[in-house]
């Protein structure tokens, strides 16, 4: 049985939504990265797409944010089934 489902044609990595949070704060990547004892690359990575969110680290972004860890992973698993099916739909074709 096939149900009808909403699903948008796009999806963005958690990353897109942190970069947005820093710049709104002030706080740079670096700065950002320190708080919460992360390197200056996994945060760059994370921003970048190429690193996925998991639980520990939406726990610090959850304590240095406020919004909630998961709401994060949401995010992450949103977008990486999002890339799964553009994947899926290239080999398939």
């Amino acid at each position: 049985m096939t149900t009808n489902q909403f699903r948008p044609d796009y999806a963005v990595p958690p990353g897109w939504i942190l970069e947005e949070h820093l710049e709104v704060r002030g706080i740079s990547p670096t700065e950002f990265a320190r708080r919460c004892g992360c390197t200056p690359q996994h945060i760059s990575e994370i921003i970048a797409g190429k690193a996925p969110v998991d639980a520990e680290t939406a726990l610090l972004f959850e304590k240095e944010l406020g919004l909630a860890a998961s709401i994060w992973l949401g995010i992450e698993k949103d977008y990486r089934l999002h890339q799964t099916r553009i994947a899926e739909t290239k080999i398939s074709c």
